[in-house]
């Protein structure tokens, strides 16, 4: 699966940065896009259209959403994807050690936007095989082997 992960630049003087994950449509299985909220992401090629990795890894009983509030996925799908994103972005951008992915950084250098796409193994729906190991879960369990499989979004 292709994912495109963005480093953006927050206005202001200190070096603030917004980390992202997001998944290109094309990525995500026909039976979900309709159902997922379809941001565009800026790259080199053009605007894509991409959606956020919760929406990606969520299980399909989430999309009834009255039974997924209920049983409280909301949090844990949500804890989880955050865990799965940084788990990304620290992989491509070693600055972001936070456990999970927080709205902004603050870093003490400036090292400017970046946006690459990577490829790991397909997440569809892969929420109930992640969270109960998201404790253990590292880069090479994504499939991210770096080395080969970075290139500029």
């Amino acid at each position: 699966m292709d994912m495109i992960t963005c480093r953006a630049r927050i206005g202001g003087q200190a070096p603030l940065y917004s980390y992202r994950v997001l998944v290109p449509l094309d990525q995500i299985s026909p039976l979900r896009r309709h159902r997922v909220v379809i941001l565009h992401a800026v790259t080199p090629a053009g605007r894509q259209p991409c959606t956020r990795l919760a929406d990606v890894l969520a299980p399909n009983r989430w999309f009834e959403r009255y039974l997924a509030m209920h049983c409280g996925l909301a949090a844990r799908l949500n804890l989880v994807s955050r865990r799965v994103e940084a788990i990304i972005l620290h992989a491509i951008f070693p600055e972001m050690t936070a456990r999970l992915v927080p709205p902004m950084l603050q870093l003490d250098h400036d090292p400017g936007e970046a946006s690459h796409r990577i490829s790991g193994i397909d997440l569809n729906a892969a929420f109930d095989s992640l969270a109960p190991r998201i404790e253990t879960l590292m880069a090479a369990d994504l499939g991210l082997c770096i080395d080969n499989q970075r290139r500029a979004a």
